[in-house]
């Protein structure tokens, strides 16, 4: 009897890891991480956004223009048949549209297309190494809405054309655009953490570029770092993120207690039991939870060792005699007291899981217990 329920025990524990994805079986070796490729995705995407933003004011600005001189003509017009003279044109309203596109392009517009060159500038660095780590037919599909990106930029910085000339180009080249990322989407996409990380880490070379502070010379003058300086300085990003909501809902939480206090009320959290931790992890996105849940794993894995050896020494002696089998029941007592006594060892981000986890390995500490004893469980 005590064999069988160690074995369900075992079981139980092994079922309960599996659904974590943190089963015993040693698993194969996960693919390599992309880094590049989200890094040049993401630069794509924001250059697409400057230049189109650029464009969409440039058509603006010819429109208000063309309608300024329609409104010059008329009014000269109005004034001639009323026995006036034609009034001289002021120079907004004499000037064609595309000039005034092309000083504005020059002029005001200069920053954000400085952006857009120096992101052209690192995407020539980015993309061979996006060919080097993805798959081809991911490979292909950056190039090409890098590409199709260029193309949006070329349409924007092209003054001279008449203003339905300049937006039926800038339309063909947004909507090839949009044909490019919606094929790439298919195979890949940025998760809002890469994107998030890949705008903390190239927006300040942009906004030198926007500044006229920018050093560089060439395309380019990032430093490459090492695949795995990049995972770490990726890692250490993610927990200061993870770290700020974290301490964000906490504060939320407190401060509705507070004026809940205030206004003579009862906290909502004392009626339904939670405590502020437990509310912040209620809180937590998916892609959060699912972050957490990779940062206990890390310290899971680094405490777990000698419940696993305990076990698979137990299942190998199970069969043998009393004084055989005491001793391996007696490692696996202390190993599974040592992981029910932490607190963090059940410090999932999903509580079910976590009460699922932590029932598992107290019964398989009192099967261990009764073991030693010399008792069936």
């Amino acid at each position: 009897m005590r064999d069988d329920a160690m074995k369900r025990t075992a079981l139980l524990l092994l079922t309960c890891l599996a659904a974590l994805g943190c089963d015993l079986v040693q698993k194969p070796k996960p693919a390599p991480m992309l880094t590049a490729t989200p890094e040049a995705i993401t630069l794509i995407q924001q250059t697409k956004e400057i230049c189109v933003k650029v464009a969409k004011t440039g058509v603006e600005r010819m429109r208000s223009a063309e309608e300024q001189q329609k409104r010059s003509r008329e009014e000269a017009m109005e004034a001639a048949n009323n026995g006036g003279t034609l009034a001289a044109q002021d120079d907004t309203s004499s000037t064609a549209p595309s000039d005034l596109l092309e000083k504005y392009l020059s002029d005001e517009a200069a920053p954000e297309l400085a952006a857009a060159d120096r992101a052209t500038g690192l995407l020539r660095d980015l993309l061979p190494k996006v060919k080097d780590e993805a798959p081809p037919e991911i490979a292909q599909a950056v190039q090409s809405l890098s590409a199709s990106e260029e193309q949006v930029c070329g349409r924007a910085r092209n003054p001279r054309l008449g203003r339905l000339n300049y937006q039926e180009g800038l339309d063909y080249a947004v909507h090839d655009y949009d044909k490019a990322e919606a094929k790439l989407q298919a195979l890949y996409t940025v998760t809002a953490t890469d994107a998030q990380f890949a705008a903390n880490k190239y927006n300040p070379l942009l906004d030198e570029a926007r500044a006229g502070t920018d050093r560089s010379t060439g395309s380019s003058a990032m430093k490459p770092l090492p695949p795995e300086e990049l995972r770490r300085q990726r890692k250490e990003w993610e927990a200061t993120q993870q770290y700020q909501q974290e301490q964000q809902a906490q504060h939320d939480a407190a401060v509705v207690r507070w004026r809940q206090r205030e206004e003579g009320k009862e906290p909502i959290l004392g009626k339904v039991g939670l405590a502020p931790a437990e509310e912040a992890k209620r809180n937590l996105s998916p892609e959060k939870r699912a972050q957490s849940m990779r940062v206990w794993y890390a310290g899971y894995t680094g405490k777990v060792g000698p419940v696993r050896t305990a076990l698979a020494s137990y299942m190998s002696l199970r069969r043998g005699s009393l004084e055989q089998v005491t001793p391996a029941c007696q490692d696996l007592l202390t190993a599974t007291s040592a992981m029910v006594s932490d607190p963090a060892m059940f410090d999932l981000p999903d509580d079910a899981a976590a009460k699922v986890l932590k029932k598992a390995y107290a019964e398989l500490q009192a099967c261990a217990r009764a073991c030693v004893a010399g008792l069936d469980a």
